[in-house]
């Protein structure tokens, strides 16, 4: 399995793992953090946006919606800690999730599918993305970002 791969199952996992904490007192400190995802100037929905701390331990992801819209959160909690961010974007599918486990067996075998990126994988590294780092403030006002990317 492919790094990428590994990085976008850990963070859904992530995720569900704490989608059911209760509670009312918020141990992350985190603050509201939204905005929007558009590729070549068009909102794009599925996207996972991830907010990777910049030397500290808290990172914070979230998905797009149909108007290219998202929230992040962190352990469970909306938001994110305040601090600066590194932000790193993925969206792809693997071709054959839509064949029963006859077909799929009969096209691929034992192997994994090649996925399908549908924005730029140099958008799943801050290194190679372009993408300046972000600073989450603790006003939730100002922790409203705009990312346009491009598909060139």
């Amino acid at each position: 399995m492919r790094f990428t791969h590994f990085i976008a199952i850990a963070f859904l996992l992530s995720l569900t793992m704490f989608i059911g904490c209760k509670g009312t007192e918020n141990p992350y400190g985190t603050v509201q953090v939204e905005g929007t995802v558009t590729l070549d100037g068009t909102p794009i929905e599925g996207v996972n946006v991830n907010f990777i701390a910049r030397g500290g331990e808290f990172s914070a992801g979230g998905l797009t919606n149909a108007s290219g819209k998202f929230t992040v959160a962190t352990g469970g909690f909306t938001g994110a800690k305040p601090g600066e961010y590194d932000v790193t974007f993925s969206k792809m599918e693997l071709s054959g999730q839509d064949l029963s486990y006859e077909e799929y067996t009969a096209k691929f075998g034992n192997r994994q599918p090649e996925p399908v990126y549908l924005i730029p994988q140099k958008y799943e590294n801050a290194k190679t993305s372009g993408i300046k780092p972000v600073t989450v403030a603790t006003d939730k006002k100002q922790n409203v970002f705009t990312f346009e990317l491009q598909s060139k």
